[in-house]
């Protein structure tokens, strides 16, 4: 079954129309976020107006994608490159280093199975029981006296 632009999501809008530009169109898309105009947007990010001018088409649906909803344009964008961060992510798997394997290891094992439960232990005095005292707060004398019984 097709799925028409109304049935899918904003997000899933524009990764499709995200995965279409290339790198300074990306940066051009963010600027126009934050910019009143493509002559500002375009000269923000370092290149010419006229070149932002000339993009027409997608990049024009990703900038109305993105200023209808920033939160779905976010995760769209997040969606396009999650495989790209897997990729390098395992890659550290193959680094020389062999701290890097292994702290890249642990970091794929604890988001896929989870981290395993730290226990931690209280103990008092010498490894014994932790001795609790009740303190209420009140007449002064009778903390003083508390205090002292405790100590």
């Amino acid at each position: 079954m097709n799925e028409t632009n109304q049935e899918k999501s904003i997000s899933e809008r524009f990764a499709e129309e995200w995965a279409t530009l290339g790198h300074n169109q990306r940066r051009f898309v963010i600027a126009m976020l934050e910019s009143s105009s493509k002559k500002e947007a375009a000269l923000s990010i370092g290149i010419k107006p006229d070149t932002a001018y000339r993009w027409n088409g997608a990049i024009d649906t990703a900038i109305e994608l993105a200023r209808s909803d920033i939160q779905a344009a976010a995760l769209g964008i997040l969606q396009a490159v999650s495989t790209k961060a897997a990729a390098v992510k395992s890659a550290g798997l193959d680094s020389e280093n062999e701290r890097v394997r292994q702290d890249v290891a642990s970091e794929i094992l604890d988001r896929n199975l989870g981290k395993p439960t730290q226990r931690n232990e209280i103990t008092g005095k010498d490894g014994e029981a932790v001795q609790i005292v009740n303190l209420s707060w009140g007449d002064d004398k009778q903390n003083d006296n508390q205090l002292s019984e405790a100590a």
